[in-house]
């Protein structure tokens, strides 16, 4: 049966697009803008960034590997302590209503800021280079790792912890022995998750001095040598991709 529109779909469309030509009005922006330049962009990329200088690939691998790193140890910081914001968030494994409310609170304020916000703001603190990454990232990550695992302890089986609960466990038991086991599985896959969005975002903050391949990249456009930063680019979208079969390769056989 094919559906029809209704009174309701009319406005919500003609809402839509009236927020659509304002915004456009706005920014002065018109589909035949783009189309006007978008010769232009494809020139520029074919005559500055084309041929890719494939010979500048050994100047990448060590801006590569400290990618990698930043990625790693930003994920393992985060995963600790998003997994002990994620038990006090949840109503299975806390029940104080107001201990959730502050830390949902504290974690939603986390997950509204941009990794790359958070690289400008530690960059002038702590300087530029691989301990600002690490920092922005693991900041960065708390928002929205607390919420992924909250959102896997609240799946449990309450009727599960209510038995174990019923033989005398204490509250800390009935989390070890019920919540854990079962939220494993979770917790895995959104970590697998973060490290390819980590990988991503470490590439990105780079590109503001938090160090990394972003960097190099941010370097090789500063002095124009945009075929070289071209490099750059594909190893990053090579990586990403090589990233994103194997995470999902494994989320495959561990759930």
């Amino acid at each position: 049966m094919v559906k029809t529109f209704n009174k309701n779909d009319m406005f919500a469309l003609g809402l839509i697009s009236i927020i659509y030509l304002f915004i456009a009005y706005r920014l002065e922006f018109t589909f035949l803008s783009f189309l006007s330049e978008l010769p232009s962009a494809l020139f520029f990329i074919s005559e500055e960034m084309l041929p890719i200088n494939w010979g500048s690939y050994n100047n990448y691998l060590t801006p590569l590997l400290d990618t990698f790193c930043v990625a790693i140890v930003s994920l393992v910081f985060s995963s600790i302590i998003s997994l002990c914001l994620g038990f006090l968030c949840s109503e299975k494994t806390m029940h104080f209503k107001w201990v959730r409310n502050i830390v949902k609170s504290f974690a939603t304020i986390l997950r509204n800021i941009p990794n790359i916000i958070w690289a400008l703001m530690f960059v002038p603190a702590f300087g530029v280079g691989i301990t600002t990454g690490i920092i922005a990232l693991t900041v960065g990550n708390i928002g929205d790792m607390t919420r992924f695992y909250y959102e896997t302890i609240d799946e449990v089986d309450l009727e599960l912890l209510s038995s174990l609960k019923a033989t005398g466990m204490s509250h800390l038991q009935v989390i070890r022995f019920g919540a854990v086991p079962q939220a494993i599985p979770g917790f895995i896959s959104w970590t697998i998750y973060s490290l390819e969005s980590n990988i991503r975002s470490s590439a990105v903050i780079g590109l503001v001095g938090a160090g990394g391949i972003g960097m190099y990249i941010s370097n090789n456009l500063s002095l124009m040598k945009y075929n070289t930063a071209a490099m750059g680019i594909v190893l990053i979208v090579t990586c990403a991709i090589v990233t994103e079969i194997i995470s999902n390769i494994l989320r495959k056989r561990i759930i």
